[in-house]
């Protein structure tokens, strides 16, 4: 019988398709309906769930709204984005269960081992071979792991690419269209815009396999 991951603020099953590949069996949980996220899926307040049902899962993920951490919320200065890290921190380590919490570089995650016992890595698309023939993905992004992970280094040869936005070009970094997003990402079930908010799921997979490791082996 498969272990089961708990996928929370999933939108379309980015982080939760990399837990599946390394073989955990995935629910995600949105308070949005999400058609095209491929795994089990719960429309519900993530913090309300994880509240009461998060005992019942092996493994929990948490991708909290990015944009209020993001250098981008700069730019809309009269818009208040949730700010929900600390909260989500609180909920997991109440649920005993191990998990991880991803987000922005700029999010307030603990990426080094603490004495509260958080640990964490930052991933880039780079790491994992992800790109397309003009360039890499760098996408980095932090991971608050409750259980040791080696920090991969990252392989920024050559130019970045980017998938974020509308597509076209924007400064240094040329925003890949849609059949490229797909090919950068690993991710061929989304559309732009889903693609423009999820994580590649070779992020995911390297750390489930090594949860996964952990949990059969205690």
């Amino acid at each position: 019988m498969k272990l089961k991951c708990l996928d929370l603020f999933c939108c379309a099953g980015g982080a939760g398709e990399g837990y599946c590949r390394a073989g955990f069996d995935v629910t995600g949980v949105d308070i949005k309906p999400q058609p095209h996220n491929p795994h089990r899926f719960i429309q519900a307040d993530a913090l309300e769930y994880v509240r009461e049902h998060g005992h019942e899962f092996d493994y929990i993920h948490a991708s909290p709204p990015c944009q209020g951490y993001s250098t981008l919320a700069a730019m809309h200065p009269g818009k208040m984005w949730p700010k929900l890290i600390d909260q989500v921190r609180s909920l997991l380590k109440a649920s005993g269960k191990p998990y991880d919490i991803e987000n922005v570089e700029t999010a307030p995650l603990n990426r080094e081992s603490d004495l509260f016992g958080g640990h964490g890595v930052m991933l880039c698309g780079s790491m994992f071979g992800l790109g397309v023939a003009t360039g890499f993905l760098r996408r980095h992004r932090i991971f608050e792991t409750s259980f040791p992970l080696p920090q991969p280094p990252c392989n920024h040869v050559g130019k970045a690419v980017g998938v974020y936005g509308h597509g076209g070009h924007s400064g240094k970094h040329r925003m890949l269209y849609r059949k490229e997003a797909s090919i950068a990402m690993g991710i061929d079930w989304m559309n732009r815009d889903e693609m423009c908010q999820a994580i590649p799921p070779a992020y995911t997979e390297f750390i489930g396999k090594q949860i996964l490791r952990l949990l059969v082996t205690t």
